[in-house]
């Protein structure tokens, strides 16, 4: 029988795997849809990578969320590493279903779109820059370290997202709205 701390490494390198190739591909979807240095070809390619590598990132997720809480010592989510990843997990996966929703409804032509093409990338790029975070949070939990140490960020409070975060998130999310209304 395979424990619950092993489930939990190889979901967590799956999901940290996929939302990181979606990152960077994003980014560069970014690139190519504003025909910065010239790399228009692209857009097609890291399209369809992104979106995938986003998409399977999300079904890897739950996994990954359940076996940290039944890996996890003590109760579940008594401590406040956990709840703090808990939050940043949430908020990444609503970024990513909102990016993937997009894509879905509006097609290829979300890229021609102005503001589209930048709602999807800024999107697709939080989304897996919060999923890091998570990520370097269980290692703080786990390890004792990590990563992001040198940022010096308060793992001991809750929550963790400042509000200069969740500004930028809710001004990201009403951006993806209005741009989906437009088109609508």
């Amino acid at each position: 029988m395979v424990s619950s701390n092993t489930l939990h490494v190889v979901s967590t390198e799956v999901t940290v795997g996929s939302f990181a190739m979606a990152g960077l591909a994003f980014m560069l979807a970014g690139i190519a849809s504003h025909d910065l240095l010239e790399r228009r070809r692209w857009l097609p390619l890291a399209d369809h990578v992104g979106h995938f590598a986003l998409a399977f990132g999300m079904l890897a997720m739950p996994v990954a969320i359940l076996t940290g809480i039944a890996s996890s010592p003590g109760e579940g989510v008594d401590h406040p590493v956990l709840i703090n990843k808990m939050f940043l997990a949430s908020t990444s996966f609503g970024l990513a279903l909102g990016v993937v929703l997009a894509r879905w409804r509006h097609g290829r032509g979300l890229w021609e779109n102005e503001w589209g093409k930048r709602w999807q990338s800024l999107g697709g790029m939080m989304a897996a820059g919060l999923t890091l975070l998570t990520a370097s949070l269980g290692g703080t939990f786990a390890r004792g370290e990590s990563l992001l140490d040198m940022l010096h960020l308060p793992y001991d409070q809750v929550p963790l997202m400042p509000v200069l975060l969740s500004m930028v998130l809710i001004v990201a999310a009403l951006g993806n709205l209005w741009v989906a209304r437009s088109e609508a």
